[in-house]
């Protein structure tokens, strides 16, 4: 085989690979190309269940002054009731750390009451404030189709509380409950069909339900509903929360810059929440260490720019 001949095999060798890459969706430019593309400028991260495990055991003023001092953009937390949502927003105001996320539950056993009313009282005073609700949906097997018609007409009723309040409902999906699955929220975020209900993408729950498949052509399917996010540190393949798919970001092998990479690609631009579910010790420590690293991607995002 003369020169010529051998360089414009190799040419054309070259370029089937690079189309067979595309076509099979294989990402052949490696950690950089993910690097590049993800620019962390564009996401708020805010802490998330890391008052749970805390050995320290503090107050909701001084979880607000740790996460502000560390460089956290905000917080998440249970959704508070009454006067207690009151006087907890206060706190946080005084703080200066936005609320990003607020949890609840829907209980879809037959005959039980499906949640507190006082939620829709709750959504009214968050009017103005950067919040999402998200809903866990519990009371019932997994995707158990008794739940589908009461959690449709519930959610649409939080979807239009909602709407008048400018704030929007996002399924949580989680491990055991009801609406374990994110293909199944996304079903259900279909049904629902209310523009102001979405849902999470919860990497430890996508992990432990669907962790042998790749999330990212669900994420570009569904990029217009996906209204809350939260990553951590994750060990691929462990069946364990603490020490496994829960862990700071300085640990495990998943690779977030990837998947931060994949938000920015189908233009989410939300907040961030960094999931602290049992993870032991002091929280200072961990999320100190979690930010070290946060703030490291920005730099680097920032000079591939």
């Amino acid at each position: 085989m003369s020169p010529t001949t051998r360089w414009l095999s190799a040419a054309v060798a070259a370029v089937f690979c690079a189309l067979l890459a595309v076509n099979s969706g294989v990402i052949l430019a490696g950690p950089k190309a993910a690097e590049k593309s993800g620019n962390l400028e564009l996401f708020r991260l805010y802490g998330f269940c890391m008052e749970v495990s805390d050995a320290k055991r503090r107050s909701l003023p001084d979880q607000a002054n740790m996460l502000r001092e560390l460089g956290f953009d905000g917080a998440g937390y249970p959704l508070w009731l009454d006067e207690k949502l009151d006087q907890n927003l206060k706190i946080l105001d005084e703080a200066k750390l936005p609320v990003y996320l607020l949890w609840t539950s829907i209980n879809l056993k037959p005959g039980a009451q499906p949640f507190d009313p006082r939620v829709f009282d709750a959504i009214k005073k968050l009017k103005g404030r950067p919040v999402t609700i998200s809903v866990l949906l519990q009371g019932l097997p997994p995707a158990d189709p008794r739940g589908m018609d009461a959690a449709v007409k519930l959610l649409r009723d939080l979807g239009n509380a909602a709407a008048e309040a400018g704030l929007r409902i996002s399924i949580y999906h989680h491990t055991g409950d009801w609406a374990e699955s994110f293909p199944f929220a996304v079903k259900l975020v279909r049904q629902v069909d209310h523009p102001r209900v979405g849902l999470n993408f919860n990497l430890c729950h996508w992990l432990m339900i669907e962790g042998d498949k790749d999330y990212r052509p669900m994420l570009q399917a569904n990029a217009a509903k996906i209204f809350a996010v939260t990553l951590n540190g994750a060990q691929i393949g462990a069946k364990t929360w603490t020490n496994g798919l829960i862990q700071p970001l300085d640990t495990g092998n998943f690779d977030n810059r990837q998947l931060l990479a994949t938000l920015r690609e189908i233009g989410y631009t939300g907040p961030v929440g960094l999931m602290c579910f049992g993870i032991p010790g002091d929280a200072r420590e961990h999320l100190q260490r979690s930010m070290q690293v946060w703030k490291r991607w920005q730099a680097s995002s920032n000079r591939d720019q």
